[in-house]
């Protein structure tokens, strides 16, 4: 599973004018970007291969000069994701272990424009 893979996935569930993986373009107002982020430890099965794989991901939500606007965008992302299962680069998901009870405002950025952040572990099952 790739970071593009959980953006394309998330473009199919929330609506964004601009979308980026890894770095974002900051000229625009309203972005949500997926970034990579510290996860748990890898994990070893005994016995047998494991099953599933995770993917850390932080999603950082750039959006107008409004905290009210941002948050109601941010929580849209966060509840799409806390929905529970879904189907991200050919992988289905086993569920999205929320690592906050809601979205993280971080301030402005140098425009004034509101930035939300929701951190995430994705469980996923391992192709065959």
């Amino acid at each position: 599973m790739t970071y593009g893979e959980v953006r394309d996935y998330l473009k199919t569930v929330v609506d964004c004018p601009f979308w980026y993986a890894g770095k974002r373009d900051g000229s625009k107002n309203k972005s949500i970007t997926v970034y990579p982020t510290p996860g748990p430890a890898a994990h070893c099965a005994i016995g047998r291969e494991s099953t599933y794989g995770t993917k850390a991901v932080s999603i950082l939500v750039h959006w107008g000069d409004t905290i009210t606007e941002a948050e109601d965008k941010a929580q849209e992302v966060y509840d799409s994701l806390a929905r529970g299962r879904a189907i991200i680069g050919n992988r289905p998901v086993v569920m999205f272990d929320m690592r906050s009870a809601e979205p993280a405002v971080v301030g402005t950025d140098e425009k004034g424009i509101y930035q939300f952040v929701i951190n995430t572990i994705i469980y996923f099952m391992k192709e065959d």
